[in-house]
């Protein structure tokens, strides 16, 4: 199994998690990229145990293709000493996947840019990000981390003043969002994929209580920004616009997803809500609550 332009790809929790899972059990891994490989190794050095990791690490200096072509795959397939055809390629760009395709691999895409997910055609499988890949489907050795329908990640933290969103929540949905700008936090929003996650939610004035949350493009409502909606599980009697909120995120529940009704779409969330509810009473979750990011008021 082998993947091109991981150079390019940040730290990202899928990406680490794949790698560590691979590697821990002996799948032979290469990465090829354009990218000359001294440049390669240098961006990849950032990443603990990453360069380990890689049986083979093809640059753009050692097979002359320009763009991304069949070569630089068959030439990593050459070097692990593995059929083409019993190879997994991972991609984010369409002429990558192309390539792939003509190296006479599978190839599974993961778009870097938000909703292209429907130029991939060429690929047996596009999927949100690498938090949604099933090795199991390729061959490869399923991954045993999940627990109660949920993927504990390492913990992040955001917080800021609660603004008024587009007032879907309460009127369409029934749920009372608490919506975060997004402004300050571009980076962390780039470095975590789309997606269903949970948590707990901290309101200085008013305690810590169970949240669950989408971070996200909203492909039911075809947003044109990227938003981070908290939904705080806990009835309250009034709005609290402009107050601070703290939120802790400890785990991930399902790729954003579009749906064919605002009935089913509401039935989903509700679904989340009762995994993440019942999660967080798990000693790995619930630990987090005590956290003093959460009741800090300065």
């Amino acid at each position: 199994m082998f993947s091109n332009q991981w150079c390019n790809i940040k730290a990202l929790p899928g990406a680490n998690r794949l790698i560590k899972h691979l590697s821990g059990h002996r799948v032979p891994i290469a990465l090829a990229s354009n990218s000359p490989r001294e440049n390669i190794e240098t961006k990849i050095s950032f990443h603990q145990g990453w360069k380990e990791s890689f049986l083979v690490i093809i640059g753009g200096d050692e097979v002359r293709s320009g763009k991304p072509s069949p070569e630089i795959f068959l030439e990593a397939a050459k070097r692990l000493n593995i059929e083409p055809s019993s190879c997994l390629v991972i991609e984010d760009s369409l002429p990558g996947v192309t390539a792939g395709k003509a190296a006479g691999m599978e190839v599974v895409a993961v778009p870097s840019l938000p909703k292209q997910s429907h130029l991939f055609t060429s690929a047996d499988e596009v999927i949100n990000s690498l938090l949604d890949l099933h090795p199991e489907k390729w061959g490869l050795p399923p991954f045993k981390d999940w627990i109660k329908d949920t993927l504990p990640i390492e913990s992040w933290q955001i917080g800021g003043p609660v603004i008024k969103g587009f007032g879907r929540g309460s009127k369409v949905l029934g749920i009372p969002t608490a919506n975060l700008s997004t402004e300050r936090y571009s980076t962390l929003l780039s470095e975590h994929p789309s997606g269903v996650y949970f948590g707990w939610a901290g309101l200085p004035m008013r305690g810590v209580f169970k949240m669950v949350m989408s971070i996200g493009w909203n492909p039911y409502f075809n947003n044109t920004e990227k938003t981070i909606e908290p939904w705080l599980l806990h009835d309250f009697d009034e709005d609290f616009y402009g107050e601070e909120l703290h939120l802790i995120i400890v785990g991930y529940i399902r790729p954003e997803a579009n749906f064919p009704s605002l009935e089913s779409l509401i039935e989903k969330i509700h679904e989340d809500r009762k995994i993440a509810e019942e999660a967080l009473d798990l000693p790995m979750y619930s630990k987090f609550k005590d956290d003093p990011y959460l009741k800090d008021s300065t």
